[in-house]
């Protein structure tokens, strides 16, 4: 397991971006950020974030983003759902490796 951190993008000169490559054991991203996810494979793929937080005694259920072959989303990862940590698993079924992403802060 990664703890990846975010990759300062508020500058207007460009900014080097690490390419991430999905897991099926939970590597995590820090809450707050922008994460471009990007399906390389033939495939459907679905990353599912863990939400780590409770409304009442109601568990807030883990956020899924469904990826067509080839197909890019982007999206924030809400503060709130960080654990004590201010970490947000990532877990990618089926063959992991062909999700990546950039993870983007500082916006």
């Amino acid at each position: 397991m990664a703890d990846y951190t975010a990759i300062d993008a508020a500058g207007n000169v460009g900014a080097v971006v690490t390419e991430r490559s999905g897991t099926t054991a939970a590597d995590t991203v820090e809450a707050g950020t922008v994460v471009l996810w990007r399906n390389t494979g033939a495939g459907a793929h679905v990353v599912t974030l863990t939400t780590n937080i409770t409304v009442g005694d109601l568990a807030v259920a883990d956020r899924t983003i469904a990826l067509a072959a080839g197909q890019a989303k982007v999206g924030r990862v809400p503060a709130e759902w960080g654990d004590v940590n201010r970490r947000c698993a990532v877990a990618v079924d089926g063959t992991a490796s062909e999700v990546k992403y950039y993870i983007l802060g500082g916006l």
